[in-house]
């Protein structure tokens, strides 16, 4: 393999999956080398964010002396890369529509595929970072020596990583090689979609089940067995259990190599063609007496039914999230039936915080306005109302963001058997904190638009990227705690109707000045 060819190719698909970042460093001046590091580094310092955040607890933890919960790591951010995974690959390969700019080019198949991987490695390997937090503790508090556990932490923080990505490439292009793909598109990427939520979702709740156990004085949880194994290699990697282990993973890793080389690569180019062409699930049945509201409906209706939006919105929006409140969780169930009606105004702050978890960038109402492509263009020339327009489109994005927030609202107050009245709390905060961002996110689409799109990623990639999306959740995960803590103090010790007349007033006043802020910037423009 040409490894200038190999570099190059990776160079132009870091470029094009990330265009608004890319256009961003040239208006810096940065240019070749400066230009790929500088959107190197955009995935570097969100690993680095992830690994200060997740090394701070982690570094509490004896994992040499707790083969549960060094299990119950690796397999949640294993999850976190499946589900990622699956997403990216489908849409790197088989959504970018790239692949007439290489069919003239002298490149081999198995060097495209390559550059792509690379460019999904970059993508999902920053989030799942403290993976290699875990095996490098592991390894140190075991006592092995300093250098030897660093190497061997990446060795096989690599090597895992590579197994999960070599499985998510075949379940996708397995799938959609099938007869069904080819007829039937879109029901088979809502197909990857069930897949990796489900498996992501099942994998959580399942892991969170599992009771604790006491070993050596600690807390331990039941170690799952079939990552047992990766404990055995970073705890004690010369006896023969480790070695053992070593072996198996370096042979499954090379049977599946072996397997994409022999399956995929062949038909690479032929497969990525058909997929090109490959039809919808029917044709669309039209219907009469509809009114222009009830068209607009219709019409935004249908740009967000398209599987591979719904699984990257899914996976971007609201499972990493849950996920990454999940690991800071205590474990076991927490019963909140008797909570004093002195918290309600805390019930219903958490609420409004929910929202700032679950609604970003890469949200359903986030990119709304860009999903129009030509359309957008094409409306602007039509003699209807520009404002009822995207009134009408923002109504839409915010029923969607309501019923979506609503019942990951009301599961959390299920879940954690709260009172009816406590519960009417955090779906009232629920409703007013999306229809805030949803206002925020709806203007920023506005500002950051991009109608020549090829790729969703590339619409989640405006404004600061990666980094600003990470920034954004921790902060609004560490913000909503402080806040929601601060409170509830407050609410143990202040008497009840002033602290909440309070609250209330403060809350009355930023939603006024949000409102009008965004009528004023945003909605008199199209007036």
């Amino acid at each position: 393999m040409n490894k200038t060819q190999l570099v190059e190719l990776t160079r132009v698909n870091l470029r094009y999956a990330n265009p608004q970042v890319t256009d961003r460093a040239r208006r810096k001046g940065k240019s070749g080398k400066a230009l790929t590091r500088a959107l190197v580094n955009q995935y570097l310092l969100s690993g680095v964010l992830f690994l200060v955040i997740y090394g701070m607890t982690m570094f509490l933890i004896d994992f040499s002396q707790m083969p549960g919960f060094f299990t119950y790591y690796v397999a949640l951010f294993s999850i976190l890369a499946f589900s990622q995974g699956i997403s990216v690959i489908y849409n790197v390969f088989f959504e970018s529509q790239d692949l007439p700019a290489y069919l003239p080019l002298p490149f081999r198949q198995s060097m495209i595929f390559t550059a792509k991987i690379l460019v999904v490695v970059l993508t999902v390997t920053p989030f799942v970072f403290p993976m290699l937090v875990v095996f490098l503790l592991t390894g140190w508090r075991a006592g092995i020596f300093l250098p030897l556990a660093i190497v061997l932490a990446i060795l096989l923080f690599l090597l895992v990583l590579a197994t999960v990505f070599a499985i998510c490439c075949l379940i996708v292009f397995g799938l959609t090689r099938t007869k069904f793909f080819k007829e039937h598109k879109k029901v088979v990427t809502s197909l990857l979609l069930g897949i990796s939520m489900t498996i992501a979702i099942v994998g959580i709740v399942f892991m969170n089940g599992q009771s604790s156990d006491t070993q050596t004085g600690q807390i331990d949880r039941h170690p799952i067995a079939i990552l047992l194994p990766l404990f055995h290699i970073v705890s004690n990697p010369f006896s023969m259990s480790g070695m053992l282990s070593f072996v198996g993973l370096i042979a499954l890793f090379l049977v599946l190599m072996l397997a994409i080389k022999v399956l995929i690569l062949p038909k690479f180019y032929e497969q990525l063609t058909d997929s090109t062409t490959a039809k919808g699930t029917g044709r669309k049945k039209h219907k009469a007496n509809q009114n222009l509201g009830q068209l607009l409906t219709s019409y935004n209706t249908q740009l967000l039914k398209e599987p591979n939006l719904i699984m990257q919105v899914l996976s971007n929006s609201l499972l990493m999230p849950v996920i990454f409140i999940v690991t800071f969780a205590i474990g076991g169930s927490m019963n909140l039936s008797h909570l004093d009606s002195r918290f309600i105004g805390v019930v219903f702050l958490a609420g409004i915080a929910l929202t700032w978890m679950t609604i970003n960038q890469t949200s359903f109402i986030s990119n709304l306005i860009s999903l129009d492509q030509e359309n957008f263009n094409f409306v602007q020339s039509l003699p209807i109302s520009m404002s009822k327009y995207m009134k009408q489109k923002f109504f839409v994005g915010f029923i969607v963001q309501t019923v979506l927030n609503g019942a990951i609202a009301l599961l959390g107050g299920i879940v954690f058997r709260l009172p009816l009245l406590f519960i009417l709390s955090l779906l009232t905060g629920s409703l007013l904190g999306s229809y805030l961002l949803c206002l925020r996110f709806f203007a920023r689409d506005y500002r950051f638009i991009s109608l020549n799109w090829t790729s969703i990623s590339q619409l989640f990639n405006r404004g600061a990227g990666n980094v600003g999306l990470v920034i954004t959740m921790l902060g609004s995960i560490f913000g909503s705690l402080i806040c929601l803590v601060l409170y509830g103090f407050a609410a143990m010790y202040l008497p009840f109707w002033p602290l909440n007349l309070g609250v209330l007033a403060i809350i009355v006043v930023v939603t006024f000045l949000w409102i009008r802020h965004y009528q004023k910037n945003f909605w008199n423009h199209f007036e």
